[in-house]
């Protein structure tokens, strides 16, 4: 964190892509940032310099990754809440609005985005379509694990019966890979 305070004028582009994760892109962290491109360019180039983030690629198409993912968690960790959903939001609009390849090969990363932002409704719908793809490829243990945050992101809706519609399609896909990977009589097949 003392490196990252250190490197005051470009802390806000590590913070936005400490939001991405531990890796990002310069096209997706130019949409999010908003910022000209020279100041993205020169803030990027101090992270580089500064041994921060690694580069890879060509102007556009460049990836950057934290050099460990411990400062990745130190620029994510002094965001505050209110800032890191804004982060999340600016992340999952910029991915359906500009990456929808992205959104039909990777819906969870879309997800995770949307129920970090806190936008529930629409984080559930790309949980349960997470789910299917992964049941569909027979990836069972990955469809359980986003079919299950879906539920709980579920719960915190606040209308009642939308909460219990979208918990039952969850639920109706949920099923199929609980007996799969822990057979029909296990309690949590039975449960679900």
């Amino acid at each position: 964190m003392a490196r990252l305070d250190r490197l005051a004028a470009v802390k806000e582009v590590a913070q936005i892509g400490a939001a991405v994760g531990r890796e990002f892109s310069y096209e997706l962290l130019s949409v999010v940032a908003g910022l000209p491109k020279e100041k993205l360019d020169d803030a990027l180039d101090q992270l580089v310099r500064s041994e921060l983030v690694f580069c890879r690629g060509e102007r556009l198409e460049r990836i950057y990754t934290f050099k460990h993912v411990l400062v990745r968690d130190a620029a994510y960790a002094g965001l505050l809440k209110s800032r890191r959903a804004e982060f999340h939001a600016a992340i999952a609009n910029a991915f359906e609005q500009r990456f929808p390849d992205f959104i039909e090969t990777e819906p969870e990363t879309l997800a995770h985005h949307l129920t970090e932002a806190g936008l529930i409704g629409k984080a559930v719908d790309y949980w349960l379509r997470a789910g299917k793809k992964a049941a569909a490829r027979s990836a069972n243990i990955e469809a359980i694990a986003h079919l299950q945050r879906g539920i709980e992101a579920a719960s915190r809706l606040a209308n009642e019966s939308d909460r219990d519609a979208l918990e039952l399609d969850l639920q109706f896909a949920l099923a199929p890979c609980l007996i799969a990977t822990q057979g029909p009589a296990s309690s949590s097949a039975m449960a679900t």
